[in-house]
């Protein structure tokens, strides 16, 4: 269990690394296109295409760090003050349903797969829109993965307490 949450908290450690590039980038061709525009009376062409897949990156990326802290919103409130035994319930029911989440995200990735994969941004057509939407499919496997050690350490805790 050790290994695996040592992976998981790497990988949201470049994640987080990550996420400062791409929130600099955007930040950076804004900056940049606002000095062209107004200085230069000029434009780059791609820049809104390259902000809204730097930002499409972003959103998502930014998932998976917010997932691994616990801070997406979720229903707790409503059973947080319930008995210990109503809060593990909704508690393994709110993972079921991330699990859920995460294959989901994974799966759609793959059905649009075959479309994305042959379309082009207009202004980077090097760039299949494959790579637009690869994000979700990222985050969905990180909340897959995480999900299943967060399971498996909440039973391990649970038999642990009725050991004792």
């Amino acid at each position: 269990m050790k290994v695996y949450k040592q992976i998981t908290d790497i990988f949201v450690k470049i994640v987080s690394a990550a996420l400062m590039f791409l929130v600099a980038g955007i930040v950076g061709i804004m900056l940049y296109e606002l000095c062209l525009r107004n200085f230069l009376n000029k434009s780059f062409r791609s820049s809104t295409e390259l902000c809204g897949f730097l930002f499409m990156w972003m959103a998502f990326l930014g998932v998976v760090v917010l997932y691994d802290k616990d801070r997406l919103i979720t229903l707790d409130m409503l059973y947080v003050r319930a008995n210990p035994k109503v809060q593990t319930t909704f508690w393994f029911i709110n993972k079921l349903f991330s699990f859920g989440l995460g294959i989901i995200m994974i799966v759609a990735y793959k059905g649009m797969y075959k479309i994305n994969s042959t379309s082009y941004f207009s202004t980077m057509q090097f760039l299949s829109k494959a790579w637009h939407f690869l994000p979700m499919a990222i985050a969905g496997g990180f909340i897959v993965v995480k999900t299943v050690y967060q399971v498996l350490d909440r039973i391990q805790t649970l038999r642990g307490k009725d050991v004792h």
